[in-house]
């Protein structure tokens, strides 16, 4: 999941918790929740849907964004 979710430019160093929730630093543009999930679709990612963009603030970082998904077991 992680390296389709990559593929999108918006999204600079993407990563995901334990917990299934991931962050990543935004470029110049904040991706829609609605690109995202059909990047996932053309990815066959099925059951899978991102459900929160929301942002974060995390120490020594300027902005972080939290997706929260739903349907990974």
């Amino acid at each position: 999941m992680r390296d389709i979710l990559a593929k999108n430019k918006d999204l600079k160093n993407l990563i995901f918790d334990t917990t299934g929730v991931g962050y990543f630093e935004p470029t110049k543009k904040i991706p829609e929740i609605a690109d995202l999930n059909e990047a996932l679709q053309k990815g066959r990612v099925d059951g899978v849907k991102i459900t929160v963009l929301t942002e974060v603030e995390l120490p020594k970082a300027d902005a972080v964004y939290e997706i929260a998904i739903k349907g990974l077991g």
